[in-house]
């Protein structure tokens, strides 16, 4: 396995911090991981998701790379069918699949990062989960903990397995500082009774660094020996 695809049930649900926690553990533990984003909006730019991202794994924001972590940014934050229309551009799945290939040929193994949900088109024609299923990525899930978490990641496993992409297991993340402990609970052993796939943990909110990547490590640690890593 030489890369995994990070989805995430909603926008805005911890991708990136996961991304940059499991970028750095892994890169910590021996692995040369990169990381990879096909579109990202905002008017940041660089792009604001990969500057977290670097931060998060401890690793230097390098001009001439930037091109090819994140293949197209636009400045509309939405979604990238529309940013791009905005921009009177459009975006071409042959150029992802290129800086794919070559950004896989540079590391051990290759995260890519998703752009909001699974169904976001990236154009009028194509949706970013058949780029996803052509590829045939294996795919971590991240989900919200708390309200709401079971419809959106249930409907996440069912679109991936509806298309034959195999899938890792769920990581959780915690939306805010104090969450319902009950409702998180129930959240987690219902999706992964119902949703049938592994729970990686959990993490909660943090600000602090230092304590995310130690709050991280056995998250990181069940992911890598998923991978065999």
């Amino acid at each position: 396995m030489n890369a995994i695809f990070v989805a995430g049930t909603d926008t805005n649900v911890g991708k990136t911090q996961v991304c940059g926690l499991l970028l750095d553990f892994l890169r910590k533990n021996g692995s040369d991981a990169g990381y990879q984003k096909w579109a990202a909006t905002g008017p940041e730019f660089p792009p604001a998701d990969l500057e977290a991202c670097l931060r998060m794994a401890q690793l230097p924001l390098l001009p001439e790379l930037v091109n090819s972590q994140v293949v197209y940014h636009f400045s509309l934050p939405a979604s990238p069918h529309l940013a791009a229309e905005q921009a009177r551009e459009l975006i071409d799945p042959e150029l992802i699949r290129v800086r794919y290939q070559e950004m896989l040929a540079c590391h051990d193994l290759l995260i890519v990062e998703g752009v909001g949900g699974l169904l976001v088109p990236l154009n009028r024609e194509l949706l970013l989960v058949d780029l996803l299923r052509e590829l045939e990525i294996p795919t971590l899930v991240v989900a919200k903990s708390g309200l709401g978490t079971i419809n959106h990641t249930l409907l996440t496993l069912e679109a991936l397995r509806h298309r034959g992409i195999p899938i890792l297991g769920v990581v959780f993340s915690d939306g805010a500082t104090e969450e319902n402990e009950l409702l998180v609970e129930d959240n987690m052993r219902t999706i992964a009774e119902m949703g049938r796939v592994q729970i990686f943990g959990r993490l909660r909110c943090c600000v602090d660094p230092v304590q995310a990547r130690l709050d991280f490590a056995p998250v990181g640690k069940a992911i890598a020996q998923m991978l065999r890593l």
